[in-house]
């Protein structure tokens, strides 16, 4: 069964192969914590950190954990 009721948040993802301005996508609000761990197009990553203050959308900065397919 689907949790209908998951709210998402438009984030700016920096960290993503080196991208200097980011990469906005929509995100899952309850994953959106420090030292969080999601999949992103076969790559697992890690919130290493999160800006909310004074920005438009929150800036999540990411590392690279594992690429999960290589084709």
């Amino acid at each position: 069964m689907t949790d209908e009721n998951t709210s998402t948040v438009i984030v700016n993802i920096h960290g993503l192969l080196g991208e200097q301005d980011g990469v906005q996508i929509e995100f899952e609000e309850e994953l959106l914590v420090e030292e969080g761990e999601f999949v992103l197009d076969e790559v697992r990553y890690e919130i290493v950190r999160i800006i909310n203050e004074d920005v438009e959308y929150p800036l999540v900065y990411v590392v690279v954990l594992d690429i999960l397919s290589q084709t």
